[in-house]
């Protein structure tokens, strides 16, 4: 006979169970309710979160996609710049759901050779809200969404994605699950509008004023815009920008006769002398400045009055500059040249009073002459209409594929590899018997070359205020910043009690200069970064190349004593150097692209109607969105040379335009064997058969190819 209270036990223990399972039921719905699938790309990986297990009517839920492109690769803002594709949703929604823009997060600056485009190096992820309306009926929310993005490297590949899920609707719920997902991407968006501003369009110039206090943001170093919308300004062309009492100026070039800007709407990215940076959302009021309005226009259009106006005192900027100068010597970017100096300056101990003022001042000169050949080449060029600043030589790939060269040659000099003169050659005895003011002054050209990029505080003030200036006031501000970089130095090179306290030369030195050779590596790899973002992988392959070829040369110089030898030697150093300083992407001056009436759209109708006739035939397959394409046509392809050597030999150019989905270009990308854009081919004469170009392009190339197949 049962007993009752163990069938009620069990009973109890029954209902237990269920409601274990339920919960472990409702414990799975949840992962798929957040975490609402992966799709992996060919180039990139995407997922689709849910910030709410459970969503309420008449409330705002969020979606969080996540991207994340192959290492090397890169996905776009919303404004890409020059080159790329915005993500584009495509929904399927109930009657009275709804979904809004997705929200993006801070972009970053992505140099590709001449262009600039906008967009993340690594994951980002969008947010994108969906409104649930009060009078909804449905007790689920089943929704899908199609999703196309777009990745890059050298090519640039499409990738898509499809999502569909049912969240249920009922008490709002959140997910523990991805809260931390979106938290972080919440982080990572930029801030709210918190200061009015405006935005003037000029003919040639755009100008962002923002009214903020300078006390608000303090130790300001740079200031930068993205702006959300076409139209406002030139994406590789620098912008200047000045805090003053009236507010914050950000001064931007545009092209004179482009697309019209609609609208005010960006994020303004500032960043501080601490290394930390601010983003900001803005919606400026547009306004439209038309080129009568009192002539201003023309100043601009011929660059030869910039839009801000000097609100700082000349004696209060040429203070800024000497001080400015001075904490320069803290900035990391001085460092290993001031460790060779420091280096010399231990050397100096056995050297007399006169021998080190001389070095001192020979230091100064270096700096100095630098700064003036620096400035002079600055204001050379921005009277030629360009929107240019300080430290514009480091955003040319050729100075900066030069100054890796350079450092890497003293490094080497420092381990003994072979000797540059740059006053710390020997060591031990016969150090103090050397001349220093030879090494002394190339350090100085050194420290001046490295400090360009750096900006320490009360810095960025005075330079501002001097680039609006004539030019005998920038060559004087410019001149306290070099002396202020310099007077460390200099004070102590007059300092007999700190030369009595430096300790004696030995062959301990030896040891220590072959020590201060890292720092030189260690900045030839900053520079090596820098250049590899500028100009690409296959350039960076090139630039080690030239670099290995001038240390060959180095080593044929000192090993071979012959002139045969040695002018080998001169010959493989020249040439390194004539290679890095002309790089895989350039070439003669560019030109606009022929009319639309010179290139026919490709289709495979009209390739075999110009084959048929026995035209010689150029086919190039390109998108709006491709990096590579647009440096291509840019740098090679519609260059006076190419356009005048196609014009020469009769040929015909195609044009594939794959900016949206083509199946016809697809297919053809797939007999070629490529996953997407850029493609050129060269068809000779009356020939099916296609001769693939590579997918950088220089004028030579092309003109190789062709002169091939003649």
């Amino acid at each position: 006979m049962n007993n009752p209270t163990s069938w009620a036990g069990k009973a109890v223990l029954s209902a237990i169970c269920a409601v274990f399972l339920a919960v472990t039921s409702l414990g799975g719905q949840q992962v798929q309710a957040t975490d609402l699938g992966v799709v992996e790309g060919s180039h990139s990986t995407a997922t689709l979160y849910s910030e709410y297990e459970v969503y309420e009517r008449g409330e705002t839920f969020w979606l969080g996609l996540k991207l994340v492109p192959r290492e090397g690769w890169h996905s776009y803002w919303k404004n890409y710049g020059d080159s790329g594709a915005a993500p584009i949703f495509n929904w399927t929604l109930p009657d009275g759901v709804t979904a809004g823009e997705p929200l993006y997060p801070t972009p970053h600056r992505m140099p590709i050779g001449p262009l600039m485009n906008y967009g993340y190096e690594a994951a980002s992820t969008l947010l994108v809200p969906l409104v649930v309306s009060d009078g909804y009926q449905g007790s689920s929310v089943s929704f899908s969404v199609g999703v196309e993005w777009l990745v890059c490297e050298i090519e640039c590949v499409p990738q898509d994605g499809s999502w569909t899920a049912s969240i249920p609707v009922g008490a709002m719920q959140a997910s523990n699950q991805s809260a931390p997902i979106f938290s972080a991407a919440r982080a990572a968006l930029p801030d709210l509008p918190i200061w009015s501003a405006a935005l003037e369009v000029y003919a040639a110039q755009s100008r962002l004023k923002v009214y903020v206090e300078e006390a608000e943001v303090p130790n300001l170093a740079e200031a930068y815009f993205f702006p959300e919308d076409e139209g406002v300004t030139e994406y590789a062309a620098a912008q200047q920008w000045a805090l003053t009492d009236e507010g914050l100026f950000v001064d931007m070039k545009r092209t004179e006769g482009g697309l019209e800007a609609s609208g005010g709407k960006g994020v303004l990215v500032l960043s501080f002398t601490d290394g930390t940076e601010r983003a900001v959302e803005v919606d400026a009021d547009l306004q439209i400045v038309a080129a009568s309005q009192g002539g201003s226009d023309q100043a601009q259009t011929a660059g030869s009055s910039p839009l801000i106006e000097a609100t700082l005192p000349l004696w209060q900027a040429v203070i800024f500059a000497l001080l400015g100068g001075m904490v320069l010597n803290l900035m990391p970017c001085v460092f290993p040249v001031l460790s060779l100096k420091a280096f010399s300056f231990i050397a100096a101990n056995a050297k007399t009073a006169s021998e080190r003022k001389q070095e001192g001042w020979a230091y100064t000169a270096g700096i100095w002459i630098s700064f003036m050949v620096i400035v002079a080449v600055l204001l050379i060029i921005k009277s030629g209409g360009a929107a240019i600043g300080w430290g514009f030589q480091l955003q040319e790939p050729a100075f900066v594929g030069s100054l890796v060269l350079l450092m890497v040659l003293v490094a080497l000099s420092l381990s003994g590899m072979f000797n540059i003169t740059i006053g710390v050659e020997g060591a031990g005895q016969g150090l103090a018997a050397q001349s220093g003011n030879k090494g002394a002054f190339f350090q100085g050209v050194l420290a001046a070359l490295v400090a360009t990029p750096c900006t320490a505080p009360l810095m960025a003030p005075a330079i501002g205020f001097a680039l609006t200036q004539p030019a005998p006031t920038v060559f004087l501000v410019f001149s306290l910043l070099a002396l202020g970089l310099a007077l460390p130095f200099l004070a102590l090179s007059y300092s007999p009690a700190l030369a009595r306290m430096m300790p004696r030369p030995g062959p301990w030195m030896e040891t220590l200069k072959q020590a201060l050779a890292f720092p030189m590596y260690l900045t030839a790899a900053w520079l090596l970064y820098v250049f590899n973002l500028q100009a690409g992988a296959t350039a960076t392959l090139a630039l080690l190349v030239g670099v290995i070829v001038a240390i060959f040369g180095v080593w044929l110089w000192q090993t071979f004593k012959g002139i045969v030898g040695r002018a080998i030697a001169v010959l493989a150093m020249a040439g390194a150097l004539a290679g890095i300083i002309y790089q895989p992407f350039g070439g003669t001056g560019t030109s606009q692209p022929p009319t639309n009436g010179e290139i026919q759209a490709y289709s495979e109708q009209n390739l075999q109607a110009l084959l048929d006739d026995g035209e010689t035939v150029f086919a190039y397959f390109t998108a709006e969105w491709c990096i590579t394409c647009k440096v291509n046509e840019q740098v090679a392809l519609f260059t006076d040379d190419t356009q005048a050597l196609f014009a020469d030999k009769g040929i015909r150019m195609l044009k594939g335009d794959w900016t949206n989905r083509n199946a016809e270009i697809a297919n053809l990308l797939a007999d070629y064997g490529r996953a997407g854009v850029p493609l050129y081919l060269l068809f000779s004469k009356g020939s099916s058969e296609a001769q693939i170009l590579p997918e950088i392009l220089t004028n030579g190339i092309i003109a190789d190819a062709v002169n091939a197949i003649e």
